[in-house]
């Protein structure tokens, strides 16, 4: 590679984040194609400047009859450049719902997600930014998705993904390709005019790029506006989330104290911190309007990944599936043993309680289980129905079925899980099971 920097070279050193520090790991994303190869070699040209780590990540989607090809081309490249490459191949399957481009990107997400690195680095460029922001308004997208792409944000765990090409146009990157005498794969399929965003490079835009005198600066200027005026107002759904939160739970009295487009960005900020996907514009509105007036205790709000239950004055978000990541549920598990020893290794911690559990009950065989509508348990009064004393406790309906009970060794509950233990089995000072996670579940007593 040449020592000195190229035009475009420089603007990447000029624009260079003052926040990676010598060592910052950057991982950059190598699809083959010219965006991305251009991106690697900028990145390399660079790497004695700054003193990152360098790396490259190909995801291998299997779709293409040029696919395997094309992971060839990526770890020759490499090895040429000496720079360490992941190859990750991912299944594909054909998500109706999704569709199959939609589910390829979110399986070379997950991959990025997964990178060893503190950056990720992809090659998206002025083009891709004005393609985005035209299938945005096209498909009818709020302020979010005509914001188009960030030039950063947080990817997951500790990784940022970067997109320091954005500013440059595609003809830019064909230059420097060509200057530098850079190989690159070409995919077929970016020119099958089926594809709406190709219809949108090869026909659409070009058409309009004729009419309007620089289209593409107007475009992000308007992507720049928009994405000052999102900023503004993630501050503000902040802001409203800490004051509904304020007492460690999504309170849904304080949440109603808001106006009615707070109250819906507020339920699309508590659906996204939880994984549970982006609800329809209409869903959103429906379910608003339910909380809004809601005479009954609880509701719940289906959703792509899981569902919103509201109970009593607290909102729960559950991913599908969450009963099957409990010990005692998972696989139709019965956990069986040793007290003292299933509950540590289990995920429950003993803690002291005026009457807890007895040390001859910890040395003795049980087993843990989800709570059923036969269970039982002794108080000093005589005994009392397990899910009455749930419902006491005002575990919301959806958390008692998974409820977590010890069992003595003729199957009779010992103790409930975070809230009681039976009287036969108690001694003053014991110690009660607490399974950590199941604490928010009960509202009552505070």
């Amino acid at each position: 590679m040449n020592t000195a920097l190229h035009p475009l070279q420089q603007r990447l050193a000029a624009a260079w984040p003052h926040d990676f520090p010598a060592g910052t790991r950057i991982e950059a994303g190598l699809s083959g194609g010219l965006d991305s190869v251009v991106l690697l070699h900028l990145l390399a040209a660079l790497q004695p400047r700054f003193g990152f780590a360098l790396s490259a990540v190909h995801v291998h989607h299997g779709l293409n009859a040029c696919a395997d090809e094309w992971a060839d081309f990526c770890r020759n490249l490499c090895r040429e450049w000496g720079i360490a490459l992941r190859l990750e191949k991912v299944t594909v399957a054909d998500n109706s719902r999704l569709g199959i481009e939609a589910e390829a990107r979110r399986q070379r997400y997950r991959v990025f997600s997964d990178g060893r690195c503190d950056v990720l680095a992809l090659a998206h460029h002025q083009n891709d930014q004005v393609e985005t922001f035209m299938l945005a308004a096209l498909r009818g997208g709020g302020l979010r998705a005509l914001s188009a792409m960030p030039q950063r944000r947080p990817l997951g765990g500790r990784i940022e993904l970067w997109r320091p090409l954005l500013e440059e146009s595609r003809e830019t990157l064909e230059s420097y390709a060509a200057e530098q005498g850079l190989a690159y794969v070409e995919d077929g399929s970016n020119g099958d005019s089926a594809f709406l965003r190709n219809w949108l490079r090869h026909e659409a835009l070009p058409q309009w790029r004729n009419r309007v005198p620089h289209l593409d600066r107007h475009i992000v200027r308007s992507i720049g506006s928009l994405q000052n005026e999102l900023t503004l107002l993630n501050e503000i759904v902040e802001q409203d989330y800490a004051y509904i939160c304020a007492a460690g739970a999504f309170s849904i009295a304080r949440w109603k104290t808001l106006s009615g487009a707070r109250r819906r960005q507020q339920l699309l900020h508590f659906a996204k911190l939880h994984g549970l996907g982006v609800p329809a514009a209409e869903s959103t509105a429906d379910f608003s309007r339910v909380l809004g007036t809601m005479k009954t205790v609880s509701a719940e709000w289906p959703l792509p990944h899981g569902k919103i239950h509201a109970y009593r004055d607290t909102l729960f978000a559950q991913k599908t599936g969450w009963q099957d990541t409990l010990p005692w549920v998972a696989g139709g598990a019965v956990l069986t043993g040793r007290l003292k020893n299933i509950l540590p290794e289990n995920g429950f911690t003993l803690k002291p309680h005026s009457f807890g559990m007895c040390e001859k009950l910890l040395n003795e065989e049980c087993v843990i289980r989800a709570a059923n509508a036969e269970d039982v348990i002794q108080t000093t009064i005589g005994r009392k129905n397990v899910w009455k004393v749930l419902q006491e406790s005002k575990v919301p309906p959806f958390a008692r079925r998974y409820w977590p009970v010890v069992a003595d060794s003729g199957n009779r509950c010992a103790a409930i899980a975070n809230i009681r233990v039976s009287v036969h089995h108690s001694s003053p000072n014991g110690a009660i099971p607490v399974f950590d996670k199941f604490n928010c579940f009960i509202l009552e007593p505070k």
